[in-house]
């Protein structure tokens, strides 16, 4: 099927994928960080903490402004934005430079995501979670690949080598404003910003409490995936394994997050949304405890595992919240995404004051509680769902 939306929304998956290829790439250079400015694992979780509060707290403004000023303008700049910015931190000469450069460059996945997550559901009325699916794959990958690309400016320049980012994003950038421009989506554009002015105003308390729930579930995954992806190249080089293979764990879990994003869409379309985010969430506490127990092998089995139940739940939850309030789903979409991704650098930031309190390992069992309180979340919505629907029989 190749219609209007559609292709728009591969335009968009692959605008993710350069998004996302261009920002993950972090924690494959904390250890490098931490050796280069002789850093705590607190401080690398004040990275995390700023990627997280930074992009995510502006998020709904930035839903807003691509709503009012065009989706298609926002997705060229972010990416340009982000490569630049991020493709700078390997050239840092300070730990607070560092800082400045994270800060402003994640406001470019801020800028991103919220217009395409919109316009990825919009293209298809019965399955949105298929749609929301393909775009979040597309992110996940990129995510994944990361690693691997910038290890390979890292083997060629050192820390430097972070700069290999910067042509492949504003080449992209250049590519999707050429494309793009074949797309006139001002009318789709307005017609969200429309919905989402009209329904500020006039949301139910049911609906703000389910959307509320939603953002809670979020944050729950948000806190545990975070820190899993800050401080799993280091539990690695921990189990007496290179950084290289940690590298290479990090890819595996990510790629696992990308297939996951890819299944859980159709299947929550098929069996319902709640019941594949609660699943997801109550394995992802019993493969984290299993992980902390195993052979490095094993460990290995089971972060893929935890990749795919966070990707399961990932375009689930975003489509719950635009079916929580179906008449304002670019806010929605981004009041979730935004205050729901906030913890995950807060919660990154924790695990690692109880690393420096204790040990690392410590620190990552911290986590298993995490998801088990987002499983409580997505039973209060549920349960919430069908309190609205014997009301309306």
């Amino acid at each position: 099927m190749t219609t209007y939306l559609s292709r728009f929304v591969f335009l968009t998956a692959l605008a993710h994928f350069i998004l996302e290829l261009s920002a993950g790439f972090l924690p494959i250079v904390y250890p490098l960080l931490i050796t280069a400015f002789d850093l705590s694992y607190s401080q690398i979780g004040l990275i995390a903490m700023i990627v997280s509060l930074f992009g995510a707290l502006t998020m709904p403004l930035f839903g807003y402004l691509s709503d009012r000023f065009g989706a298609k303008r926002m997705m060229v700049f972010s990416i340009a934005w982000i490569g630049l910015l991020m493709g700078s931190i390997g050239l840092a000469g300070s730990y607070w430079a560092v800082l400045v450069l994270v800060a402003l460059g994640v406001l470019g996945s801020a800028a991103f995501h919220p217009a395409g997550a919109v316009l990825a559901a919009a293209s298809a009325k019965e399955n949105r979670g298929t749609a929301m699916s393909f775009f979040s794959v597309g992110g996940n990958l990129g995510g994944a690949m990361s690693p691997l690309w910038v290890a390979l400016g890292i083997g060629w320049l050192g820390l430097p080598g972070t700069v290999i980012v910067i042509p492949v994003a504003l080449l992209t950038a250049l590519l999707l404003y050429q494309q793009l421009n074949n797309f006139d989506l001002n009318h789709q554009e307005i017609s969200h910003s429309h919905a989402a002015s009209a329904s500020s105003a006039k949301m139910p308390p049911t609906v703000m409490l389910s959307l509320a729930l939603v953002t809670f579930v979020v944050m729950t995954r948000s806190w545990f995936q975070v820190s899993m992806i800050t401080y799993l190249p280091e539990w690695i080089q921990s189990q007496g394994q290179s950084i290289a293979f940690g590298g290479q764990v990090l890819s595996i879990f990510l790629v696992a997050v990308g297939v996951g994003s890819m299944t859980g869409g159709p299947l929550s379309d098929w069996l319902g949304r709640w019941r594949v985010v609660a699943v997801s969430l109550a394995a992802l506490a019993l493969a984290q405890w299993g992980f902390l127990n195993v052979s490095v092998l094993w460990q290995v089995v089971l972060i893929a595992l935890m990749g795919l139940m966070i990707g399961a739940s990932f375009p689930v939850t975003i489509v719950m919240a635009q079916e929580a309030w179906p008449s304002g789903v670019g806010l929605a979409s981004s009041l979730v995404m935004g205050l729901g991704w906030a913890p995950g650098g807060l919660g990154a930031w924790v695990t690692g004051w109880l690393a420096d309190q204790s040990t690392l390992g410590a620190g990552l069992q911290s986590l298993i509680m995490v998801p088990l309180l987002g499983v409580i979340g997505v039973l209060a919505y549920a349960a919430l769902q069908r309190h609205q629907e014997v009301q309306a029989e």
